[in-house]
């Protein structure tokens, strides 16, 4: 795990726990982002003792200090967690059979985002963009 990700709680005032860097090496080391359930069953899988109400908990903490983002895919009606530290701001696209995700790796809403910022006044502060359709193997 990255030391910045550290030096980050503990300019927060938060200790590095056992179970906070569980947390933060599986999510640093997935492909996709996880629901808590998902991260639950990887950590009780690599023998780290934790319950799913200390990963509500964890996430919770690393989204409010901004290390983690949480994503909700409207499809699926729950929350999905990915790392935050060295990613670029992107979307994702969900299969809508084996519900794979994958992101991509770019945000076409740039420029619509500058013409609402100067059509509205508002400075824009985020946004979300939601895919979904059939993954090679599902076509």
């Amino acid at each position: 795990m990255k030391t910045s990700l550290t030096d980050e709680l503990r300019a927060a005032g938060k200790r590095m726990t056992r179970t906070r860097k569980a947390v933060l090496v599986v999510l640093e080391a997935s492909q996709f982002p996880l629901s808590a359930t998902e991260l639950y069953t990887q950590l009780t899988n690599g023998n780290v003792a934790i319950d799913l109400v200390t990963v509500y908990r964890n996430l919770t903490a690393l989204k409010e200090l901004g290390m983690v983002t949480q994503l909700e895919l409207h499809q699926e009606g729950q929350f999905r967690y990915e790392i935050k530290e060295g990613r670029e701001h992107h979307h994702h696209i969900r299969c809508k059979i084996c519900g794979r995700i994958v992101d991509l790796l770019l945000c076409p809403l740039k420029k619509l985002t500058a013409l609402i910022e100067q059509e509205t006044r508002f400075v824009v502060g985020d946004h979300s963009l939601e895919f979904s359709g059939w993954c090679p193997k599902c076509q």
